[in-house]
């Protein structure tokens, strides 16, 4: 191998919205696996929003309760999601040509035991199930944590039921957008939350959403929400918080049920009177690696939809690691259409 190794470094702690001098590309001689390790080729990365909560300084009680440490800081590589082909193996449960995935973060080759950071991975770096048939970059995306977390979400939590309204916020985005269409699998009325006509076009004509409504544009979200809910909102998947949380909350009947799954209107705000950035809501978010142990239930029944047809997704792909912070901050201003993933090699 004659590539070298190109990481993405958190260069400075944002202040808002990340800028891409936030990031440093640095390159260096490949890593070599030690004892017991493997040696990772990057397909693919993966740009998440909740990522950007790891990009905040620890406050010393944030950091106390961390005892495996930040999973980045400043001069460390970024977190995030990492497909790849083992190159190089001392692992006999991470054989040489193995897909696996997992938090090794935005670099073009990794060197790692299976173990990263146990609270953000803990099921530790995955082998990935290639004889489903479905192509490769869906490890990163659908069939990731980007598609496990509504699946687990709808199918474990929230329940939605023939008969009963759903909302989808971020509806337009990878998680949302499997959101409503488990949701509609099993007779509900839909209403997806997102930011542009287009986006609203895609989940309507395509995924079979019954209402899509245009945050950015619509002069009285409320009053849209009453009139996309006439009988109130039983099922609530929530991927921004804020103002739009609030007016869908007001709609929730009796019997309804609601997670919190990201807060995209609060990732780049500090909460007035505060020195750091720290959790704004009293319902904790859902977390997907509650169901570490059934991923690959959850992985199978979805390539299943996948290939049948009845699970439809899309993928955003930036090519080049050097693009990679670029194409995370236009997660964050919802530039993308389904899961964004950048691709580092084929």
């Amino acid at each position: 191998m004659s590539d070298t190794h190109k990481k993405i470094l958190l260069a400075a702690y944002p202040n808002g919205m990340p800028r891409e001098s936030d990031f440093r590309l640095e390159e260096s001689p490949l890593p070599t696996p030690g004892a017991d390790e493997f040696l990772a080729r990057a397909l693919y990365l993966s740009v998440d929003p909740f990522l950007r909560m790891l990009m905040n300084p620890s406050s010393e009680a944030n950091a106390a309760s961390r005892t495996e440490g930040p999973i980045t800081d400043v001069g460390r590589v970024m977190a995030g999601g990492f497909l790849g082909e083992v190159v190089e193996s001392n692992n006999a449960k991470y054989p040489r040509g193995a897909i696996v995935e997992g938090i090794l973060g935005w670099q073009n080759y990794a060197v790692s035991n299976g173990w990263v950071n146990k609270r953000h991975n803990p099921g530790g770096v995955v082998v990935c199930e290639t004889g489903l048939d479905v192509p490769v970059s869906l490890f990163a995306s659908v069939l990731g944590r980007a598609g496990l977390t509504p699946y687990f979400c709808m199918t474990r939590e929230l329940k939605p039921q023939a008969g009963e309204t759903a909302v989808i916020t971020s509806a337009a985005g990878a998680g949302g957008s499997i959101a409503g269409q488990i949701a509609k699998r099993v007779g509900c009325h839909v209403v997806g939350v997102c930011g542009s006509d287009e986006k609203v076009d895609w989940i309507t004509s395509e995924l079979g959403f019954d209402v899509g409504i245009n945050y950015k544009t619509t002069p009285d979200i409320a009053a849209a929400l009453r009139d996309a809910c006439p009988r109130g909102v039983d099922v609530h998947y929530d991927n921004v918080g804020g103002p739009i949380m609030e007016a869908i909350a007001a709609l929730h009947t009796p019997t309804h049920r609601y997670r919190l799954v990201g807060i995209a209107s609060s990732y780049n705000t500090v909460p007035e009177g505060q020195s750091h950035w720290s959790w704004p809501y009293e319902k904790p978010m859902f977390v997907v690696h509650d169901y570490t142990k059934e991923y690959a239930d959850g992985i199978r029944e979805m390539a299943g939809w996948i290939k049948d047809g009845t699970l439809k997704y899309r993928e955003d792909i930036v090519e080049g690691i050097e693009n990679t912070p670029k194409a995370f901050i236009g997660v964050l201003t919802g530039d993308n259409i389904g899961k964004r993933l950048v691709k580092v090699a084929d």
